[in-house]
């Protein structure tokens, strides 16, 4: 029998299922902890997870300088202690922060676990912030931000979220160089003191777990070490509409930032967003990159996303381009979008659209560590664990008519804020 290469073979029906059940048991401390067995792979990561992103900040970057520090040395080891350990048993102890999070993550094998909890601990309860690694620690952000404000990139999303939200929210990325130069040790202090406590930790284990290392994490969550109330007061702006477009050093390129807040998740209609997002901006043969690079070539590549945070979501419209190109991109991104509003879509289109999706589900899913990242970020958002199957199921069932519909209630042009950094006059 001979093959037909000139015939795509047919798209096989997604049929796995994506959903995961950790088993989750509460702590007299107040730490929840999510463990996903499995014993495939001799493995185990442990990330803790507490409420010390910029949304709990006091002062601008003590929420980032805070993470950094951690590892800089505790109260019985340096920084260079703390890594060679780390090193020794080829593991990663990694310390990340974000808008509402930060997460203390330990991975490596198995039977290292009980060599390597107790290190783990150590930075998360016991950081000493050593003076000197502050103030060296200062200079490289510093130096980071100055060369990070030379970017049109940089400069469009700072000022497209300070636009949103307003220069001082913590979803907003304006920081000026100033602002870490003015902070003090007894900031981030302060700011481990009331963040990095276990009273409203999330705690996700994966992998191969013993009892006696679930035993030896329990053991520390199970002193409850601080208050749950943290909610801090946050003001918001009226969020701006309209182009905002400001010229900078870097007349060759140009960087464009489209969006809006919109619905979350936990919305009905956020089914059918998350496909048209897709279909419009979402992956590589959308129309915006069908349009914008293939067939005018002003940009290497234009995305749309629906980005969620905890406390708010926003679609955004990103590309940088040709710095000669800015009427035009932005005529094309509108274009778009009035199309979508007016004219039903292909079902060729659509279903393409689907097809990749659930593609793209899978492999975010092809993995027990992706999986529970998928698991941890529902938890976060306060999301069902099966969030993703929901989707998944919810969006074969929607049809071009649903498209246009919310085309039109969530693609209105006077709703929108355009921010343009660079290009030519």
């Amino acid at each position: 029998m001979s093959l037909n290469r000139s015939v795509a073979p047919a798209i096989a029906e997604l049929t796995t299922d994506l959903s995961i059940a950790p088993e989750v048991l509460s702590t007299p401390s107040g730490a929840r902890v999510h463990i996903f067995q499995n014993s495939i792979q001799p493995v185990t990561r442990i990330e803790f997870v507490f409420k010390a992103g910029k949304w709990y900040q006091p002062k601008a970057g003590v929420a980032s300088l805070t993470a950094k520090m951690l590892k800089e040395g505790t109260s019985s080891r340096t920084a260079k202690q703390i890594a060679d350990a780390v090193d020794f048993y080829g593991a990663s102890l990694e310390v990340s922060h974000g808008f509402d999070r930060a997460t203390v993550t330990l991975y490596c094998l198995s039977k290292f676990v009980p060599s390597l909890l107790p290190l783990t601990f150590e930075i998360i309860q016991t950081p000493s912030f050593p003076k000197e690694e502050f103030e060296l620690m200062k200079q490289r952000v510093i130096q980071t931000l100055a060369v990070d404000k030379q970017k049109n990139s940089y400069l469009a999303t700072e000022a497209f979220t300070t636009a949103l939200y307003g220069k001082d929210h913590p979803y907003a990325t304006f920081i000026e160089e100033e602002d870490i130069a003015a902070l003090e040790i007894e900031d981030l202090v302060a700011f481990h003191e009331a963040a990095y406590t276990f009273s409203d930790a999330e705690v996700f284990i994966t992998g191969d777990v013993t009892q006696e290392d679930l035993k030896a994490v329990l053991s520390v969550l199970e002193v409850n070490s601080g208050s749950k109330d943290k909610q801090p007061s946050i003001s918001s702006v009226e969020a701006k509409t309209g182009e905002l477009i400001e010229r900078t050093a870097n007349q060759m390129q140009a960087s464009i930032r489209v969006g809006k807040s919109i619905i979350g998740p936990s919305h009905e209609e956020y089914p059918a967003l998350y496909l048209l997002n897709h279909l419009f901006g979402g992956y590589f043969g959308s129309r915006l990159m069908k349009n914008i690079r293939e067939d005018k070539g002003y940009t290497y590549g234009i995305y749309s996303s629906l980005s969620n945070k905890e406390q708010g979501s926003v679609l955004t419209i990103g590309t940088d381009i040709k710095g000669d190109k800015i009427n035009e991109t932005l005529a094309e991104i509108s274009k778009e979008m009035d199309l979508l509003k007016s004219e039903l879509i292909s079902e060729e289109e659509l279903t393409t659209a689907k097809k990749h999706l659930s593609g793209k589900f899978l492999s975010d899913h092809a993995t027990l560590f992706d999986k529970m990242d998928r698991y941890r970020s529902n938890v976060l958002l306060g999301l069902s664990p099966d969030f993703y199957m929901f989707l998944l199921n919810q969006l074969q069932t929607i049809a071009a008519e649903k498209i246009r519909e919310v085309a039109n209630t969530y693609f209105n042009e006077e709703s929108l804020l355009k921010v343009v950094r660079g290009g030519i006059e």
